[in-house]
């Protein structure tokens, strides 16, 4: 009994075991008859070039003789692991597989839409349906003197003072407090403003022309004296200014327009059946069909 117990605890009992369940499972799936072509691998020049290719890529040289022969046999081990998975049909209801086999579809779908090189009329066409996306926003640059409201006794009062002295060309670093926003702004646009200083103070400042100091002008911080020294207004970019750009975003949305119109298409050929599932009235017709 002590030897049938020290037995069943043998690994090698159970990798034993596991291949005669494999053999089994392999024997019953196996078709009757001639098997040969099911059976054969064949790793022809372009698929060796491929793999040779690959290699070079990652270690920047050509495999030798030896290493060659090491990828073909990765390549075939690859082939035999995945035809044997597949008879014995480890890929059904496996949602990684599920799922890679999708990715490797839309791949294949996007590779197909990349193809296309559209022209200046296509892009064109495509930035007018887009204005939003290519709209340049209007920018500022601008110097500011900070007054930290926690050493102001009265922060209004003590700002007039400091703008009459601003405007008689007193230099700005020598007034207002210290703080770590920084003193001077290049053409920057509303979003950049408002991450520094917030929305309140980006649409006051926005409203400025380049003149006189003038403030102060509100942020979370406290008080802000300000001069707009430069104002670029807002505008549509010519295609030839941005066109690898927009060729891009183009070539994006073609990629996904693509994929949903082949989907749809897939989708026709397939009767949808949802069991057990309530629902909502715009989707419970048309493709659909509900069971209870």
């Amino acid at each position: 009994m002590s030897r049938l117990k020290a037995l069943v605890k043998e690994p090698l009992l159970h990798f034993l075991l596991i291949g005669v369940v494999l053999f089994v499972v392999f024997g019953l799936r196996q078709p009757t008859g001639n098997n040969d072509a099911a059976n054969r691998i064949l790793v022809n020049s372009g698929q060796i070039e491929q793999l040779s290719a690959q290699f070079k890529r990652t270690r920047q040289r050509p495999p030798t003789a030896s290493e060659l022969v090491g990828l073909i046999e990765g390549f075939v081990r690859d082939e035999v692991y995945y035809r044997e998975a597949r008879a014995m049909g480890l890929d059904q209801d496996d949602p990684v597989v599920r799922q890679r086999m999708r990715l490797k579809l839309e791949f294949l779908l996007e590779d197909l839409a990349s193809q296309a090189t559209p022209d200046d009329a296509q892009l064109t066409e495509f930035m007018q349906r887009h204005p939003d996306r290519f709209r340049e926003d209007p920018r500022l640059s601008f110097t500011q003197v900070y007054l930290d409201p926690d050493k102001r006794h009265d922060l209004a009062v003590e700002a007039v003072t400091i703008l009459a002295r601003l405007n008689q060309g007193a230099p700005p670093e020598t007034e207002g407090d210290r703080t770590l926003v920084g003193p001077e702004y290049k053409l920057v646009a509303p979003h950049q403003i408002a991450r520094v200083f917030g929305k309140d103070f980006t649409q006051q400042i926005m409203d400025l022309e380049p003149g006189d100091w003038t403030g102060p002008l509100i942020s979370g911080y406290g008080g802000h004296l300000v001069r707009v020294t430069a104002k670029q207004a807002g505008r549509f970019p010519n295609l030839s200014e941005i066109r690898k750009q927009v060729e891009q975003e183009y070539l994006i949305e073609q990629r996904r327009e693509l994929k949903n119109a082949a989907y749809r298409k897939l989708r026709e050929g397939y009767e949808i059946v949802i069991e057990n599932a309530p629902l909502p009235a715009s989707t419970s017709t048309g493709s659909y069909q509900s069971t209870e």
